[in-house]
């Protein structure tokens, strides 16, 4: 062996040593618990060393999780964030979200909030990106429990608000259990206990509800931990930490104290020997020269043995630093062979990868075919619905003085209106024409509100045109009828219904009469707004043994002078506002429409727009919505 390779060894081994003498640096740890983090550490710039980002991205992300256990969060943290940058290396954003997750989980338990906060709305970025709902309604979530931490209820809740929304949408139980509760504590704190009492409610029923329908399976009622729970763990591991710190230094004071006293003692000693040492002087003095001599001869004996032992000792550490050698160079020939079946196993690796890479490109684009097929179905969807309605205009051929307000949601509505006339006992004495409208908020929206909407409306017509029904209770008794019996609903699951309100006018004798299922009916005369309420009882929909015996009523309203009728869903009122947080509610809805309905009826929709836009700001709306107005005169 040359001697510059001896060298590049010994180095090795010097650096080996004193790389593990900075690893057992760390804190107040076992050395169980140093070698751990060490291992991982070394693992992680091994990995890096041969570009094995996520074997990396592992190692540091369990040196993280570790430090973590183990109380050491700052130390988590740095690791945490270098496992991000590697997985973000290795285009692994899942498992970067989830970091940044517990990163901000980490920051909120040393009540660095600000922290947790950016990097919560870092991992919803992220999921956002990815598009998994269900991961983003957990991501508002959290963003939402610092919020709320922070006292900003207003933000907190509008997160907490869209997450609900993308846990109803998914189907997600527990999110929504969660959901509801976070809101019931938001609106606590903010102030607002009717809208606590309101999701509290909410949250007690579907708990419920959820646990019936898994077989009375009790749901579990665990929650985000609070600040506070938090708060009280750091304070027992603080507790622990300090009374640890007490026994040490109780230990170093009963310790300094006995050395004190041992030294006293031994001073006292000392004093009384010098004594005698002055008492014999003059003995000592004598035998001075015999001493000396000896001294001398001890002192090469002593030489002597010193020489040997160095001898002896600089033998064993050479042939210490040659085993060490040896051992190095056998162990550096097995990590090569060891290196090379790894870069074997790595090379296998990537071949596997990119045959999945290439399946994976397959998928996507299968996907993406999909998606385009259900695109084109939905605006086929749209374009049927479309033609389906018919347009405003051919409302003001049967009442000049009329408006629709007509905003779905998605691009299809469960929100739809209809309309139609027809003579009623053609040929007999009694003979008239009938004007029938009705706004109908069906369950849901989008695809599956629009199915139910068709099938309503063509039930609507079959009542009028065939079974020859124009009586507006009756028409609506017919619809449950129909309805339910579509829908398969006494032997089904299928629990889909609608709300709707409808009106039928007779211009020969100025008669106006109202049914509504749930929903309400609202008309001004002579400057005085009435509301008749609709039955509690909806069309179809969920089966009331009570509800079942009774039939709609229809309230009969007579036309003597100038009338502005307003029939709607609930979607206008229950639209949430960018600047409050809150919804509109029926009562301001109806104040707005007692403001404005002395003004033409064109004129109306536009403000009812305009002011709806202002209201509801950047916020998304929340609901299919529906609003028909006209004005009747006597004839």
């Amino acid at each position: 062996m040359n001697i510059k390779k001896q060298q590049f060894l010994y180095k090795i081994f010097i650096i080996s040593i004193l790389f593990f003498i900075s690893v057992s640096s760390f804190g107040q740890l076992s050395e169980k618990y140093k070698k751990t983090i060490s291992r991982f550490i070394n693992d992680a710039n091994n990995y890096i060393s041969i570009d094995n980002y996520k074997d990396a991205a592992n190692s540091y992300y369990k040196a993280g999780l570790f430090c973590f256990e183990k109380n050491l969060n700052k130390k988590a943290i740095i690791y945490l964030k270098e496992a991000a940058t590697l997985y973000g290396k290795d285009k692994d954003f899942k498992k970067v979200m989830k970091i940044y997750s517990n990163i901000g989980l980490i920051y909120s338990n040393l009540d660095e909030y600000d922290k947790s906060l950016l990097y919560f709305k870092q991992s919803l970025k992220i999921r956002k990106s990815i598009g998994n709902e269900t991961d983003i309604a957990s991501g508002l979530l959290d963003l939402a429990y610092i919020l709320s931490v922070q006292q900003d209820y207003k933000n907190a809740i509008l997160n907490i608000l869209k997450a609900l929304d993308m846990a109803n949408k998914n189907q997600e139980p527990k999110l929504v259990l969660i959901s509801y509760n976070m809101l019931a504590e938001n609106y606590q704190k903010a102030g607002n206990m009717q809208k606590a009492a309101e999701y509290m409610d909410k949250f007690a029923t579907y708990r419920q509800h959820y646990e019936k329908s898994q077989s009375k399976e009790r749901v579990s009622e665990e929650r985000i931990k609070s600040v506070a729970e938090i708060s009280m763990k750091d304070a027992e591991n603080r507790a622990k930490q300090l009374e640890l710190e007490l026994i040490r230094k109780n230990k170093e004071i009963a310790e300094d104290t006995l050395n004190r006293k041992i030294k006293a003692r031994e001073d006292s000693l000392v004093i009384a020997e010098g004594k005698i040492a002055l008492e014999q002087s003059k003995y000592e003095q004598a035998e001075k020269d015999r001493l000396l001599a000896e001294s001398k001869s001890k002192a090469e004996k002593a030489q002597q043995r010193l020489i040997y032992a160095v001898g002896i000792a600089v033998i064993t550490i050479i042939l210490l630093v040659a085993f060490l050698l040896i051992l190095n160079i056998r162990r550096r020939k097995r990590h090569n062979r060891q290196l090379q079946e790894t870069n074997d196993e790595i090379e296998k690796q990537k071949r596997n990868i990119e045959l999945k890479n290439n399946e994976l490109t397959d998928a996507f684009n299968k996907i993406e075919e999909q998606n385009n097929d259900i695109n084109a179905s939905i605006n086929y969807a749209v374009n049927i619905q479309s033609s389906m309605l018919p347009s405003q205009d051919s409302l003001q051929k049967l009442i000049p003085e009329s408006f629709i307000l007509f905003k779905p949601r998605d691009k299809v509505s469960g929100d739809f209106y209809w309309f139609k006339d027809t003579i009623v006992n053609p040929g007999k004495a009694d003979q008239h024409k009938k004007i029938f409208v009705s706004a109908i908020d069906c369950t849901g929206h989008g695809i599956p509100g629009a199915f139910l909407s068709m099938l309503s409306y063509n039930l609507l017509d079959n009542i009028i045109e065939q079974k020859k029904v124009f009586k507006p209770g009756e028409i609506l008794d017919e619809l449950h009828d129909g309805v339910r019996k579509s829908l398969r609903q006494n032997e089904s699951r299928n629990r889909d219904g609608m709300d709707m309100a409808i009106c039928s006018y007779n211009p020969d004798n100025n008669i106006l009469e109202f049914s509504g299922a749930k929903n309400p009916m609202i008309y001004i005369k002579d400057n005085k707004l009435h509301r008749v309420k609709g039955s509690i009882k909806p069309i179809g929909g969920i089966l009331y043994d009570k509800n079942e015996t009774l039939s709609f009523s229809t309230t009969t309203v007579e036309i003597d002078s100038p009338t502005t009728v307003y029939i709607f869903s609930d979607g206008y009122a229950d639209q949430i506002g960018e600047q409050t947080g809150r919804k509109l509610m029926t009562r301001f809805f109806r104040n707005l429409l007692g403001d404005i309905h002395n003004k033409p009826l064109n004129e109306q929709r536009d403000i009812l727009d305009m002011f709806l836009k202002k209201w509801q700001g950047n916020i998304e709306q929340v609901d299919d919505i529906v609003v028909i107005g006209f004005k009747l005169f006597p004839q």
